[in-house]
Parts: structure tokens; C-alpha cells; sequence
């Protein structure tokens, strides 16, 4: 499920969602890879067909931070991956949801698995297949972000289609969520511990 424990706030990572969405929704065609920034004719980034699209999943997210071996992250991520499924029109093509971190991880018996000096995180969970309604899907992901609020739209960057943000909190921590649509492809991604009177959408421009 969809963490229910958001509360109140203000979106300040809208940005830093769209772009990090981007770095997700990277998609391979049966020719080869296809970039969202890559614009077609008209001006719209091109796509291949619905059939042959799938998520790559990052190597690293905003510059450096590397995929976290932390279960209990990684969990989260999978769980909001598995309700974006079910918002697809039919069988998801591909999908995916992991966690990043900015710092190396370190083991202790107490603490298990931690991150030393840094507690922030990024969860990206995605999906591909046939989205029918993008504007009406957004509605629903944050529908079913339980108390989450000032969901704003922003422009999606690159990547086209439609995304919105928002602004939380979870176990006391401050959390940013974006989520963006397309016919063929959703993303959603919660920035976990980033401080309010920072702008992390600053650290993607």
C-alpha cells in the first residue's frame, strides 16, 4: 500500500520529481534506446511503440546517489510500484521500484542496515503499459496518498505527459511525492528527509 501517514505541507521538489521521473522513464525500443529530451518533428519527444516500451531503472539518481541495498526501502518502493500496476489498463509491460541514497551504507548490530550523516532518500517506483486516462490516473495515485496536500501541477520537463506534486509528512520525517502519466508509461517518486528550506529541484536544473 501507498504510505497512509502523510500530513500536511507545501510541494518544493517539483522539479527534482519530473527530472528524477525522467532518468526512469528512459525507454528501449526494438531499434534502440529512445531519450525523453530527443524531440521528434513536431517538436514532442518520439516514442516507440506501446509494445516494445519497458523502464530502465537509473544507475544513479541526482548526480551521485547510488540504488540502496536497504530492504526496508526497497520495500516501500515495490509496494507503490504494485499499486501503480493496478492503475494500468491491462498487463504491465515492464515495472520497477527501488530506492537511492546519497551516502554509503554501513551494518550494526543496532541499527541494521543505516545510512552515517545523511537519512535522505529518494523511492522511484514506475510502471509501463497502457495508461486510458493520465489526468484521471494522477487523480487516483494521489487519491490513495492518504492526507497528502497542495498537489500542484508542474511541468513535466523532458519527459512530456502530465505531473504533479506534492508535500508531506511520514514517521515526523518531511516527504516531496511527483508522480507523472503518460498514455504509456507512470512514475511516481517520494523524497524522503529533504529539508524545507532547501529547493533539491535546484540540484537537477
Amino acid at each position: 500500500m501507498m504510505d497512509p501517514t502523510f500530513t500536511t505541507g507545501v510541494p518544493h521538489a517539483a522539479r527534482a520529481g519530473a527530472l528524477i521521473l525522467a532518468s526512469l522513464l528512459m525507454v528501449t525500443g526494438c531499434s534502440g534506446t529512445i531519450e525523453p529530451g530527443r524531440s521528434g518533428s513536431d517538436g514532442t519527444p518520439p516514442r516507440p511503440s506501446p509494445a516494445a516500451m519497458r523502464l530502465d531503472k537509473p544507475t544513479k539518481v541526482l548526480g551521485t546517489w547510488n540504488e540502496s541495498l536497504d530492504r526496508r526501502l526497497t520495500q516501500v518502493a515495490q509496494s507503490n510500484m504494485g499499486e501503480l500496476k493496478r492503475l494500468l489498463d491491462g498487463e504491465p509491460l515492464s515495472a520497477l521500484g527501488t530506492a537511492y541514497i546519497p551516502v554509503k551504507e554501513e551494518h550494526s548490530a543496532e541499527l541494521g542496515l543505516y545510512r552515517p550523516g545523511d537519512e535522505r532518500v529518494v523511492l522511484l517506483s514506475g510502471v509501463s503499459g497502457t495508461v486510458a486516462d493520465p489526468e484521471r490516473t494522477l487523480d487516483l495515485v494521489f487519491t490513495r496518498l492518504t492526507a497528502i496536500t497542495g498537489v500542484t501541477p508542474v511541468p513535466p520537463g523532458p519527459i512530456g505527459g502530465s505531473a504533479r506534486c506534492g508535500e508531506g509528512q511520514s514517521s515526523g520525517a518531511r516527504v516531496d511525492v511527483c508522480a507523472w502519466a503518460d498514455r504509456h508509461t507512470l512514475g511516481m517518486v517520494h523524497l524522503f528527509r529533504f529539508p524545507q528550506t532547501a529547493h533539491p529541484e535546484e540540484t537537477l536544473r
